[in-house]
């Protein structure tokens, strides 16, 4: 039974990842290096591997990283909806909370999506 909720979880996490990925190309016309997604009972934890877009990173570039983090953060607030309504529709489940971070040294997005319940 477990071997086959860890099934369950894996093909989870992959629509995941492919569904978040598309979500950055078509809202920010960005196509990020790499998406994960990690399912564990009533949480999901997702990390964006080089989310950043060509306008924060000529703000980097430019030296204006105060700037190139509030873009970033308005970004992913304008995008969470999205996500959330996402992750809503392949878990079958509610999002009681989602977090997210951004760091521009390490240009990584990481997201924690709190679960109503267990997916099934």
């Amino acid at each position: 039974m477990e071997e086959k909720i860890l099934a369950s979880f894996t093909s989870l996490e992959e629509t995941l990842s492919q569904q978040i990925h598309a979500l950055y190309i078509s809202q920010l016309g960005h196509s990020p290096q790499k998406v994960i997604c990690n399912l564990l009972d009533k949480s999901l934890t997702i990390v964006v591997e080089h989310p950043t877009t060509p306008p924060e990173r000529l703000l980097i570039e430019s030296h204006k990283n105060d700037l190139a983090e509030e873009v970033s953060w308005n970004l992913y607030k304008a995008i969470e909806p999205y996500m959330k309504a996402i992750i809503e529709a392949v878990v079958r489940v509610p999002v009681v909370d989602l977090i997210g971070t951004s760091s521009i040294d390490s240009d990584r997005t990481s997201i924690v999506a709190v679960l109503a319940d267990k997916p099934q």
